[in-house]
């Protein structure tokens, strides 16, 4: 037993390493990629084009790997995840045009959707129900601190080096990932005698059917207005004018400062009411998010970005805890893949609609429309869901 046990924690550890890694490439590819697309030519209707067939390619492909987890285990996949994004990387530095970018982010959609769904079912697996808040708090205390990072990295190295390199960069730091996952996470998984079949989808407790709506929600404002319409906003000839160097630092502080209040919501959410804090952290995220865009300048949007961060970080890992006690055991791949994918056609839309609206809408009207999901999504969780 205390072997198990031992077993179990290294492979949480190295879990985390990974996200944390991980996050960061994703990090640094926020500041790179719609400016790269931006700087080769792309328009902005390509460019949320390019980011919604991502969106689609993971949430579908996701709802087949993580049912099929269920059966084999999670770390083949996970493993396969991981390796196919170090190459997806590589080849980045060789795309040229929309054509290319598009097909580089069906790959990335893949690779993403074997680890989407994988990685918080391994982590429901590996831990008990009065520990989920806090093991949740720390995959995303550390997947937001190295986000930040990934932020700064990605501003200093495009900025000094190049894009290419930052590609480069994106490629080794995902390897190491790999190596982490082959090393230390056992072969563990909660094995279903059933194959996947659709008759699968029955059975959905309610409070499941309500983060289905949660997810979906919440993705049609968060990719396309954090992936693009704010380093568009930001960076010079946006509206506040900074260089990628100032914003990918600023955006590394903000994620940083917000991963701290991830750790503290996962230990509040083992103690405490989750419903309850899921859904006041949203609603303090709300004015924040709103008035971001109505004074052009970065003194006033810094704070308001970083306060907005932490409301959100409060409430991620107590929104996690109830979804991980609310999938079922024997087919939590499978459930936590339907989640991902909802989010993924929620960001899909997200991102094709500001791509090919943002030059009529201007940039304060996603900002808006983003406070209003969040309040509407507060009501719901407080309202509706269970703890």
């Amino acid at each position: 037993m205390e072997t198990e046990s031992s077993s179990k924690r290294s492979a949480i550890l190295a879990l985390y390493a990974m996200n944390f890694l991980t996050s960061s490439t994703f990090g640094a590819f926020g500041v790179i990629s719609a400016l790269y697309m931006r700087d080769v030519g792309v328009s902005l209707a390509g460019l949320g084009l390019a980011f919604g067939v991502f969106g689609i390619v993971a949430g579908i492909a996701g709802m087949f790997f993580g049912a099929h987890s269920d059966r084999v285990g999670r770390k083949p996949y996970l493993v396969l995840s991981l390796g196919l994004r170090a190459i997806v990387w590589l080849l980045y530095t060789q795309a040229t045009n929309l054509a290319g970018f598009a097909i580089l982010n069906v790959l990335n959609g893949i690779s993403t959707s074997l680890s989407g769904a994988i990685v918080p079912a391994l982590i429901t697996d590996l831990t008990k129900e009065s520990e989920r808040g806090r093991r949740f708090g720390g995959m995303g205390g550390l997947g937001w601190l190295g986000t930040g990072l990934g932020y700064f990295l990605g501003g200093a190295v495009s900025q000094f080096l190049g894009f290419n390199v930052s590609f480069i960069f994106l490629f080794i730091l995902t390897l190491i990932s790999c190596l982490l996952v082959l090393v230390f996470v056992p072969v563990y998984h909660m094995p279903s005698g059933e194959r996947f079949k659709l008759t699968l989808v029955k059975g959905f407790s309610s409070n499941l059917k309500i983060l289905f709506v949660v997810s979906i929600a919440t993705a049609l404002v968060i990719g396309p207005v954090e992936a693009m319409v704010i380093p568009l906003y930001a960076v010079a000839p946006g509206p506040l004018g900074i260089d990628k160097m100032v914003f990918g630092t600023f955006m590394s502080i903000g994620y940083i400062i917000s991963s701290s209040a991830q750790f503290i919501g996962g230990n509040l959410a083992d103690k405490h009411s989750r419903r309850k804090l899921a859904s006041l952290s949203r609603l303090l995220s709300a004015p924040f998010i709103a008035v971001q865009p109505f004074f052009v300048s970065f003194m006033f949007f810094a704070p308001m970005y970083v306060f907005e961060g932490i409301g959100e970080g409060l409430g991620s890992p107590c929104t996690n805890a109830i979804l991980a006690s609310s999938a079922r055991s024997e087919h939590r791949g499978f459930d936590f893949s339907i989640v991902n994918l909802l989010g993924n056609v929620g960001s899909t839309i997200g991102f094709i609609g500001m791509g090919v609206f943002l030059d009529s809408m201007g940039f304060i009207l996603p900002f808006i429309v983003r406070a209003i999901v969040y309040v509407l999504v507060a009501l719901l969780i407080y309202i509706k869901l269970k703890d």
